[in-house]
């Protein structure tokens, strides 16, 4: 009776052989099951990433566009069609007729500041009560894909355009911009994107 007890003790404990594979199998799947979390999480990190530098992108070029419509034509400097574009642009708002003559707003500029990578708007340019709002530091000198050759590196009809540049066609004028967001991990996202709007005439005053 002992010896059958004994033998059935033995034979319900774990040999060293079996613990030694159950914790090497358990080791195998505690790292898969990291590696697999943290793929997981680097993937979720940069589609976050993506969507707020997509989301900055639009709203910094939405901000552009509205700037852009309220500009009358006549007002809008320098004078520059495609294939060459500008990424500095001076205009004028027209603010109503008093008077049989046209009000003016004052003169506002609309740019990229180049080695910083921002893009501002200020007005009253050049005087004492210039005001300037930044409305982002991560513009790149020259728009994705172009390089600074002379040529048309990414196809889109312009030569050597900047991170922000304007191009015009008769009261037309498509602007472009492209953000770049470098990760703590060097990772580097960048965004691109594009809309055309229409200025105003310039209007015409009644004699």
């Amino acid at each position: 009776m002992r010896r059958r007890l004994a033998a059935s003790r033995a034979r319900s404990g774990f040999t060293l052989m079996e613990v030694m594979l159950a914790s090497a199998l358990m080791a195998v799947v505690t790292v898969k099951v990291h590696g697999v979390m943290t793929t997981a999480n680097c993937a979720n990190t940069e589609a976050t990433r993506r969507i707020v530098l997509e989301d900055k992108a639009r709203r910094v070029l939405q901000q552009i566009a509205v700037a852009i419509m309220g500009a009358n034509r006549e007002t809008l400097i320098p004078e520059i069609a495609s294939p060459a574009s500008m990424s500095d642009v001076r205009y004028q708002v027209n603010l109503g007729v008093e008077n049989g003559e046209v009000i003016w707003g004052d003169p506002e500029r609309i740019a990229l500041d180049e080695p910083n990578g921002a893009v501002f708007w200020s007005d009253n340019v050049g005087t004492a009560t210039e005001r300037r709002v930044t409305w982002t530091r991560i513009a790149t000198p020259f728009l994705e894909g172009e390089l600074p050759n002379g040529m048309d590196d990414n196809g889109n009809g312009l030569i050597d355009e900047k991170g922000l540049c304007f191009e015009v066609d008769r009261n037309a004028v498509r602007i472009r911009l492209t953000l770049e967001n470098v990760a703590d991990d060097g990772q580097v996202l960048t965004e691109t994107v594009e809309t055309t709007v229409t200025c105003r005439n310039l209007t015409t005053v009644a004699e």
